[in-house]
């Protein structure tokens, strides 16, 4: 047979004594982790010196001149300015049945464009990709690849300056038909002959 041992229930002020530690170490947490590391205020000093007070630096130097986008790392980059006008543009091509077709945006590095495409639904061999300028046959730089495909949306950001866009490849008996949207910073976009 097992012995049960009854364990009497904490009294109030045994319950009041481990509520109150509770807090106090509740409120040391906050004030010696959470508001330095979180919000910025370290009002007894503990944050800077465990080094947690760097968390949340979120100043913003105003001193000179926002840089343009090409004469920053991209690495990392929350905002660049551009040096052209925001564009928006849409633009319709036709694959033809066994063909391919190329839609390309000129764009220099650290400029940026959204892009919306679909088809009229079939799908298509897709190679999202760019080359600088003078490239040769088969230089050029992959970013999205996909089989079958009969939609897609994204950012690009130009690592470089050059061409940047699609490669359609129709693998159908049928033509298909592909609507792209796009906006951002870019020269011109246009279908490549």
């Amino acid at each position: 047979m097992t012995d049960i041992t009854d364990h009497p229930l904490p009294t109030k002020s045994e319950l009041l004594r481990a509520t109150s530690i509770a807090v106090v170490v509740a409120i040391v947490i906050l004030v010696t982790t959470i508001l330095p590391a979180e919000y910025g205020l370290d009002p007894i000093g503990v944050g800077s010196s465990l080094g947690l007070s760097q968390l949340n630096v979120t100043s913003v130097d105003t001193e000179g001149p926002i840089p343009d986008a090409q004469d920053m790392p991209l690495a990392g980059v929350a905002l660049t300015r551009a040096s052209t006008n925001l564009r928006q543009d849409s633009l319709t091509v036709v694959v033809p049945a066994f063909e391919g077709v190329e839609v390309k945006a000129d764009m220099q590095a650290g400029q940026s464009l959204a892009f919306d495409w679909r088809t009229d639904g079939d799908q298509l061999y897709t190679d999202m990709h760019g080359e600088p300028p003078n490239a040769g046959k088969n230089e050029f730089t992959s970013y999205w690849k996909e089989k079958q495909q009969s939609a897609g949306q994204g950012t690009l950001v130009a690592q470089f300056e050059g061409t940047h866009g699609w490669y359609w490849q129709n693998m159908s008996e049928e033509d298909v038909t592909v609507t792209v949207d796009v906006s951002g910073f870019y020269q011109n976009i246009y279908e490549k002959k």
